[in-house]
Order: C-alpha cells, then sequence, then structure tokens
C-alpha cells in the first residue's frame, strides 16, 4: 500500500512538472523560435559538416567553411537575379493599372449580358468573393512579411546557434539519451534514425522536385514569350514545396499572366503547365521520392488541410514532414505495447 502511494504522488509529480515546464514554454514561445530554427538548420546542416570533417577539417572550421560556401552561393544569385527580378517588378507595377482596368472591363461587360436575375446575383455574389479573397490574400502576405522582419532578430541568430549546436552535436545528444534507461535509449536511437532516414530524403527530393518545376515552368514561359519568367519559375516553385495543392497555386499566376496578354498565350501556358506537371508526378517524383514516406495520399491531403488551418502557410510546409515522423513513433509505440501486452 506505502509502495503504491509512493507512485501515485511520483505520477503526480512528474505531471505538475511536465505541465510547468509546457506552460514555461508557451510564455517564451518567441525565443523558442530562434532556437527552434537554429535546430532545424543544424539538422539541414550537418551531413555536409561531417562530409567535410572526414576530409581532415577540424569541425568548427568545417561549418565556417559550409557557411562561407552558402553566403558565397546566397551572395551570386542575388547579385545575379535581383536585378532581373527588380525590373519585371517594376514592369509589373506600371502594368498593374492595366489589369486592373481589364477586370473592371470584364466586370462591366458581364453586368450588361442579359441574364436571368437570380443568375446575375449569384455571378455578381461570387465576384466580390473573389475579389475579397484576393485582397484578403494580399493583406495576409504583406502581413506575413510585416511578421517575418519583425523576427528578423530570431532568423539572425538561428545560425549563430546551429553553429554551437553542430559544433557539440555528439554532447547535446548524448545529455538527452542520458535522461532514458539503457533499454529505452537503445529504442530512442533507432527511432530517431529511423525519422531521420525518412525526413532526410523527403527534404532532399522535395527541395530537388521543387527547384526543377520551378526552373522548367520559367523556361516555359520565357520560350512562349509570357511576361516575368523569372518571377514565375521563382513563385511556382515556391509554391510547389507544398505537395499536391502547389502545382495549383504556381499555376494561377503564370496562366492569369498569360491570359492578360492573349488568350492564346493563357492557353499555351496552362497546357505547358500541364505537362510539367504530369512528367513531374507520373516520372520525376517516382525516380527521386520513391515512396520513400510510406503516406496514403488521403492521409497526406488530411495533414495539408489540418497544418494549414491551424499554422497556415508554416502548416502547410511542414505538416507532411511532421505526419512522416509521427508515422515512425505510432509504428515504434505499437510495437512497444504489444510487446508489453
Amino acid at each position: 500500500m506505502h509502495n503504491n502511494n509512493k507512485k501515485v504522488w511520483r505520477y503526480i509529480i512528474f505531471f505538475i512538472v511536465s505541465v510547468s515546464i509546457a506552460w514555461f514554454l508557451y510564455l517564451v514561445r518567441e525565443v523558442l523560435l530562434t532556437f527552434l530554427l537554429g535546430a532545424i538548420l543544424a539538422y539541414l546542416l550537418f551531413r555536409p559538416v561531417r562530409w567535410i570533417e572526414k576530409h581532415g577539417v577540424k569541425r568548427a572550421w568545417a561549418i565556417l567553411l559550409l557557411y562561407l560556401f552558402f553566403a558565397a552561393l546566397l551572395g551570386s544569385a542575388l547579385v545575379l537575379a535581383i536585378p532581373a527580378i527588380i525590373r519585371e517588378m517594376t514592369i509589373l507595377a506600371h502594368l498593374y493599372p492595366q489589369y486592373a482596368d481589364q477586370v473592371q472591363e470584364l466586370t462591366a461587360r458581364i453586368d450588361h449580358i442579359n441574364m436571368p436575375a437570380k443568375l446575375s446575383e449569384v455571378l455578381n455574389q461570387n465576384l466580390a468573393r473573389v475579389e475579397k479573397g484576393i485582397y484578403n490574400a494580399i493583406s495576409n502576405f504583406l502581413g506575413g512579411l510585416y511578421a517575418l522582419f519583425g523576427k528578423m532578430l530570431a532568423l539572425i541568430f538561428s545560425p549563430i546557434l546551429a553553429f554551437y549546436m553542430m559544433n557539440d552535436w555528439e554532447k547535446i545528444r548524448d545529455v538527452f539519451l542520458n535522461l532514458w534507461t539503457p533499454k529505452a535509449r537503445r529504442e530512442a536511437v533507432a527511432m530517431f534514425a529511423e525519422i531521420d532516414s525518412v525526413l532526410i530524403e523527403f527534404i532532399k527530393g522535395h527541395l530537388m522536385i521543387a527547384a526543377l518545376v520551378g526552373c522548367a515552368v520559367g523556361l516555359a514561359a520565357l520560350l512562349l514569350g509570357v511576361r516575368f519568367p523569372l518571377l514565375l519559375g521563382i513563385v511556382t516553385g515556391l509554391c510547389d514545396l507544398v505537395p499536391y495543392f502547389g502545382a495549383f497555386l504556381g499555376a494561377i499566376p503564370a496562366v492569369a499572366v498569360g491570359l492578360s496578354q492573349s488568350l492564346n498565350l493563357g492557353i499555351y501556358m496552362a497546357v505547358s503547365i500541364v505537362i510539367i506537371q504530369q512528367l513531374e508526378s507520373n516520372i520525376v517524383t517516382p525516380r527521386i521520392m520513391g515512396g520513400k514516406l510510406g503516406l496514403h495520399p488521403l492521409t497526406i491531403v488530411f495533414a495539408l488541410l489540418a497544418g494549414g488551418k491551424l499554422m497556415g502557410i508554416w502548416g502547410l510546409l511542414f505538416a507532411v514532414p511532421l505526419l512522416a515522423s509521427l508515422k515512425v513513433v505510432l509504428a515504434r509505440a505499437y510495437l512497444w505495447l504489444v510487446d508489453k501486452g
């Protein structure tokens, strides 16, 4: 009886401590963002760092060399791309009034078409909804940019934190693993190795596919003579980072810009994107990804919808890798419960 009371009190204390820690972490969630970004960066860069380290370079110098490489790569990309992006955005800004006039002209034409009153009312309501949706999308985008600049401190400090995390990777790992019993430690190591294998394959494959799709759409726009090929390629590549929905989201601006020039260009751009997406989904993705996640499409769609609802754009980006990790954890937990039973 005395032992049972001690066990109950142990669980109560553990619960109180856990809730207190969770509440404290919630209060300092802005600070945690910096550490989270640093941890993600450290995770993504640790493999290249180890590769450099194997060639006889000390880890600290390997990290600095990798940082310098990426800084040079980013600087070169910005020097080459920014003038073209600024030029295209300047042209877009000058053409925006023309596009607005075209939309108003289209709306006026629709208003003058003789149609049943009910149909006209439904059409006007939906046009108002589309207009409101575009306005909300622009507002959310600008609000997201403002929030991003507000978190600039986190973006600046995250590479510094990533440096220390990578430099002391084994120490941090051992401190975490020492919290477990030897048997649980072995299970944890095996589970994290499996999660790591799934995540790294997904990240590498997904980034490669998004880059290929973005380049293909930009090249198609350039060959067809559609305006802003560089911007359209970048936007399509970024949209393609969102599984399933990204292809549709990226097609909208490309087709819209084509239609603003001529009906034929809009159709050609739409056909080009359909061909690119079919090649990507039927040839490129199976070869690069190879079904490594082992997730049903319906499960992925549910995760994307739930992630988008809870966390917006970040939820869409991280929903699938989190789901893949959760699948590994649940599979391990199920096997552990079966063994216990």
